[in-house]
């Protein structure tokens, strides 16, 4: 392998990253002013100048192309979620979590998620598809959740329960946001905190010599 390899991948990783970002920005711009049905692969493949069978080894879908920014912040998720001290409630921690997270949208950023949100909660299939998505990617923060208490996710219904109710409470709060006309981005992350400060009034996960009981 040549001296210069790693420097060859990591040039060619940047690209990729680049290249997934424009198609993402593309699809936003295009579902906007054509809609999202009336706007194809071959449209959004079209405008960052790839083919749509290249466009599909990125996002596999219409949908999915949109939808990488949700996966995107829940990467962002899973990564502050492991930084959280090992001294926080499972709850606690999600919530924070997923704050931090909400809080660095700001600036371009945030308007853009707020284009995002709008965009999925008004076309059922993509909300549908968020939907799919938040279930699968439900499954593995709950085992973050669950390794950080020391219990089986499959069989303690907690972490999966702290996971369902943080999502709920985000889900409502951009519903409740939607309600508005023309509301900025800052709206929502404040309707999101708000959500998720009802929610520290939940119970705190049972003793596990308790669970094990119940079990």
């Amino acid at each position: 392998m040549s001296a210069n390899a790693p420097e060859t991948t990591g040039l060619r990783e940047r690209k990729k990253l680049l290249t997934r970002r424009a198609l993402m920005e593309a699809a936003t711009d295009l579902f906007e002013r054509k809609g999202f049905r009336a706007t194809s692969l071959e449209d959004i493949a079209a405008v960052v100048e790839i083919s749509p069978r290249t466009l599909t080894r990125y996002f596999g879908s219409k949908e999915g192309v949109i939808l990488g920014y949700e996966d995107d912040n829940n990467a962002a998720l899973l990564r502050e979620l492991a930084a959280r001290p090992a001294t926080e409630s499972p709850l606690e921690a999600l919530r924070a979590a997923t704050l931090a997270v909400i809080d660095g949208s700001s600036g371009e950023d945030g308007e853009r998620y707020l284009r995002v949100q709008r965009l999925i909660m008004a076309n059922p299939p993509l909300l549908a598809r968020s939907l799919e998505r938040i279930t699968e990617q439900g499954h593995t923060l709950a085992g973050v959740l669950a390794a950080r208490m020391g219990v089986d996710p499959e069989a303690d219904m907690y972490p999966r329960l702290a996971v369902g109710v943080v999502g709920a409470a985000v889900q409502t709060a951009k519903e409740q946001w939607l309600r508005g006309r023309d509301e900025p981005a800052e709206k929502l992350t404040g309707l999101i905190r708000e959500a998720l400060d009802l929610l520290m009034s939940w119970p705190a996960p049972p003793a596990k010599a308790d669970a094990a009981h119940r079990l």
